[in-house]
């Protein structure tokens, strides 16, 4: 096996190894973005339910209120027993009228929360259904996770032990050294093809001199606009 070849297969190893890293480094970002989204629906469900007791509570102040008007209505009727003159008549009729105005307002506004009741309660109930849901699905996403997480590991400690044995056989440590440095500051690969005269990395139109030292892998050749290793 020539060196270029070693090299090929030292690269393969070390692009799945760097693509299985990077997944493995993404899972906590997943699993914190699936958290925080848990956290928004049980905020939402907490609103939703606060919501709910908002309504009950003013259902009730102004079912008290009826009651504190229809109190002080009784208590007028009591009195008007002892009232004595025309004028203090009307004017506990009138009292009376007014009280009875506010007893119709609050029972239109508890009408009105009564039917809103009914709309928050809805929405409790599709908030509390939607979390549920979620957390179903989060939860095994994240024994998923969990898993793919030691599947990751196993299989890259195996594939750098793979990626070690081959290193130790290539017998040219200047273009083993060339090549690491070259992967390190490149994204995808250090060592690329030759196709049609055109480099396999950045695609620039190469030298004729340089096609030539290319295919015959008997030398370490770059290319003069990338510095990516060529064969």
């Amino acid at each position: 096996m020539s060196v270029i070849e070693q090299l090929v297969m030292l690269q393969d190893h070390d692009c799945r190894i760097r693509d299985m890293e990077k997944e493995l480094r993404d899972i906590p970002t997943r699993k914190q973005k699936e958290t925080e989204r848990l956290a928004d629906l049980k905020k939402a469900l907490e609103q939703a339910d606060q919501a709910v007791k908002h309504h009950q509570s003013n259902i009730k102040s102004a079912e008290n209120d009826i009651e504190s008007e229809k109190e002080k209505i009784q208590k007028l009727r009591q009195q008007q027993n002892q009232i004595r003159t025309n004028q203090e008549f009307k004017a506990s009729e009138s009292e009376i009228k007014t009280l009875n105005d506010h007893i119709a307002a609050f029972e239109d506004k508890q009408l009105t929360l009564m039917v809103e009741l009914d709309q928050v309660k809805a929405e409790f109930k599709a908030r509390q259904a939607e979390l549920a849901q979620a957390q179903a699905i989060v939860q095994k996403d994240m024994e998923a996770w969990d898993a793919r997480a030691k599947t990751l590991k196993d299989e890259i400690d195996n594939l750098k032990g793979l990626r070690t044995a081959v290193a130790k056989d290539i017998a040219a440590p200047d273009w083993l050294a060339r090549y690491e440095h070259i992967f390190q500051r490149k994204s995808d690969k250090a060592l690329v093809l030759v196709e049609e005269g055109v480099c396999g990395g950045c695609h620039m139109q190469l030298p004729p001199f340089i096609i030539h030292e290319a295919k015959h892998r008997s030398t370490l050749v770059t290319c003069n606009f990338c510095g990516r290793m060529l064969y």
